[in-house]
């Protein structure tokens, strides 16, 4: 065939365009004639321009869609899709939604129509046309954002009244049934809303709302119990990491430390409070059930527990003796001091006999007088020792009365010997006023002996004071109330006759005292328990008598100290104890002996009521963590990790790990509102 020139290409061109047109103009006749309308063409270059401007046309059209009358915008341009997601986003809100949007659209048309050529009806008819376009052209992003404004604005009704939507008391089925009567509130108020009150729309979204509610509850624990084991799970790896430990170690860890009412902040501070060497297996029963689960199991973590315990109990007489040693004084031995006290009395003796040489004849007639009136009056004990009195003051071997000053001294000295021993109190009123009037002869008869009875009745206070010391920490009788002593150390500082300076009276109580305590540890070295309650004593009356001798800031710290080693050897018997029993009860078990016996909840409720099954299933719990310990399937690498935890290495690591584990156990705040929003409007939203 011979190829067509460029002439003949055009005309055939345009006759096929004409075909074409005549065609559409018979299928597409208009029901009216528009005068306005433009005529058809009747040249070829009429022809042409018309064609090119469909081809024009149509390459333009299958560039965008179809623009709707709002600024010239395409519907899916940038601005109307934001525009679809904020409206979508109001409309979703259950109930006021449609409201808030609708009164939104009102303003705008009045503004609009206000400053425009156009009626509000009809700007209101553009509003709506472009809103349907908006979102025809962009379906997804107006479901999406309808939905996220239904739970957005119903999180804050769940929260504000968590017990309509089912968070309340009650059980599972009374809660969800409330749940459901909220459900169907809402679906049917925000259908009516939505749909001008129309009844079949009421109907159905009532429906749908209480049958989605119905499962909110349930629905929420399920969700809620994931969400919280997920995140657990997440914290816990989180946390171990930041303590350096097995994620698995690090749970039984947490776990027991929450159980003994710890936490991130109280655990450094009950530590703090014991000592350098506490560690955290003194905090609980719980820990110190872990502790010796592990003391039962061999491996590397037997000897760290064991050796951890034992290198601390060997030191603990040291540290004892250095504090007692540093609150109460150096340690003295009453038979030394009494010694002392006895040789400075002796001394005395020299210096009588120099003030005799200066003593001049008494008459001790008005004393004898005196004597025997009382001995004539009196019956009993207190006669006969004032009889033996009177008879001192003779001459020896003789009814003739001295007039030595000598023998009225050696006269009440053996007084002073009967009252130490005396418990007859008429027998002591007796010869303590007998004393007297010896004591009043010889101030005269001798002028310098004050003097020296001074010193040496000094020096037999001090010897009364550490014998009584000696006694503070006694239970019985004999031990003086705190107020008693308090007075004594008061009285006891004063000068008595003659003596300048303070009496030496407390500090012979104070070393009496301190005696006493280096007795009692000295005899209950290896009971660290009975030590600390000997001292310390059943109430505060140690501790207060104590703090009279040696101040109260020592007191208390001596206190401390015995009671922090008391709990660490309480720590370190309960963990030993706990082990063997465990290893024994272990052995039992894979010889099929009597440790296949249990007494669980059920049996706990029998004995003990709702109470008793509470303390069962707290134990089992505690009782399941021991049994994973000793378990093979769990490794030595946990059981390292926990071990080391539990004596308190790297004390600042668990603290921080125990601050990022803060919050387990609990479900995220917003899972259940978040859950049950999702429901209620699942059944809402397929009413819309």
């Amino acid at each position: 065939m011979a190829e067509m020139t460029p002439e003949q290409q055009k005309a055939m061109a345009i006759a096929a365009a004409r075909l074409r047109l005549s065609r559409t103009q018979q299928t597409q006749q208009p029901s009216v004639v528009d005068p306005a309308a433009e005529p058809p063409p009747q040249t070829g270059e009429e022809l042409r321009a018309r064609v090119y401007a469909d081809l024009a046309a149509k390459r333009e059209a299958a560039k965008k869609p179809p623009a709707v009358d709002r600024y010239g915008l395409p519907a899916d341009d940038a601005l109307s899709v934001s525009r679809t997601g904020v409206g979508g986003l109001i409309e979703g809100i259950p109930i006021a939604g449609p409201i808030i949007r609708g009164a939104t659209e009102r303003a705008a048309a009045a503004t609009l129509a206000a400053f425009s050529d156009e009626s509000y009806d009809q700007v209101m008819d553009r509003i709506h046309a472009a809103n349907e376009g908006e979102k025809t052209a962009n379906p997804k992003v107006d479901k999406r954002a309808q939905i996220t404004g239904a739970v957005a604005g119903t999180i804050p009704m769940v929260m504000a009244a968590p017990a309509a939507f089912g968070a309340g008391g009650g059980s599972l089925l009374v809660r969800s049934g409330i749940s459901g009567a909220t459900g169907a509130t809402i679906g049917g108020v925000d259908a009516a809303v939505r749909s001008d009150g129309n009844p079949d729309e009421v109907w159905r979204g009532a429906k749908l709302g209480g049958l989605f509610g119905l499962g909110g509850p349930v629905a929420g624990k399920v969700i809620g119990g994931t969400a919280r084991w997920l995140v657990d799970a997440l914290r816990t790896r989180a946390a171990a990491r930041i303590a350096s430990m097995d994620p698995q170690a690090f749970g039984y860890f947490r776990r027991a430390v929450t159980d003994d009412g710890l936490d991130a902040v109280t655990l450094p501070q009950r530590l703090d409070e014991m000592g350098s060497r506490a560690i955290p297996a003194d905090l609980g029963p719980n820990l110190q059930k872990q502790a010796g689960a592990l003391a039962a199991t061999p491996g590397p973590a037997q000897t760290t527990i064991r050796s951890a315990l034992a290198d601390r109990a060997a030191g603990a007489n040291a540290r004892i003796g250095q504090v007692i040693d540093e609150t109460t004084g150096r340690n003295v031995v009453p038979s030394e001091v009494r010694a002392d006290i006895t040789a400075n009395q002796n001394a005395h003796s020299p210096l009588y006999r120099e003030v005799f040489r200066e003593a001049r004849p008494y008459n001790t007639e008005p004393i004898a007088s005196a004597l025997e009136a009382d001995i004539s009056r009196l019956r009993g004990p207190a006669q006969a020792r004032l009889r033996q009195v009177r008879d001192m003051l003779n001459v020896a071997d003789s009814n003739v009365l001295s007039t030595d000053p000598g023998v009225m001294f050696q006269t009440r000295q053996a007084i002073d010997g009967l009252l130490k021993t005396e418990v007859d109190p008429k027998v002591i009123s007796a010869l303590t006023e007998a004393r007297q009037m010896l004591d009043d002869g010889l101030t005269r008869a001798v002028p310098r002996i004050k003097e020296i009875d001074a010193g040496y009745a000094e020096l037999a206070r001090q010897d009364e004071a550490l014998t009584r010391g000696q006694q503070v920490l006694d239970s019985g009788r004999t031990a003086p109330r705190p107020s008693e002593l308090a007075a004594e150390v008061e009285q006891g500082v004063q000068p008595q006759g003659m003596q300048i300076g303070p009496s030496a009276v407390p500090l012979r109580l104070s070393q009496g005292a301190r005696a006493e305590i280096d007795r009692i540890v000295g005899t209950n070295s290896n009971d660290i328990a009975a030590m600390n309650k000997l001292i310390k004593g059943e109430g505060d009356w140690n501790r207060a008598r104590l703090a009279t001798l040696f101040g109260p800031e020592k007191a208390d710290r001596l206190f401390k100290v015995l009671e922090n080693e008391r709990i660490w050897a309480d720590t370190a018997n309960t963990v030993t104890k706990n082990s063997e029993s465990a290893a024994r009860l272990a052995a039992q078990n894979e010889l099929g002996g009597a440790g296949q016996a249990t007494f669980g909840v059920k049996e706990a409720f029998k004995a003990g009521g709702f109470l008793g099954a509470a303390r069962s299933a707290a134990v089992d719990k505690v009782d399941n963590i021991v049994k994973a310990l000793m378990s093979s399937e769990t490794g030595n690498a946990t059981r390292e990790s926990l071990a080391r935890a539990l004596i308190g290495e790297q004390r600042e690591k668990l603290v921080e790990g125990l601050i990022r584990a803060q919050g387990m156990g609990t479900t995220p705040a917003l899972v259940d509102p978040v859950v049950k929003a999702l429901l209620l409007n699942a059944g809402t939203s397929r009413t819309r």
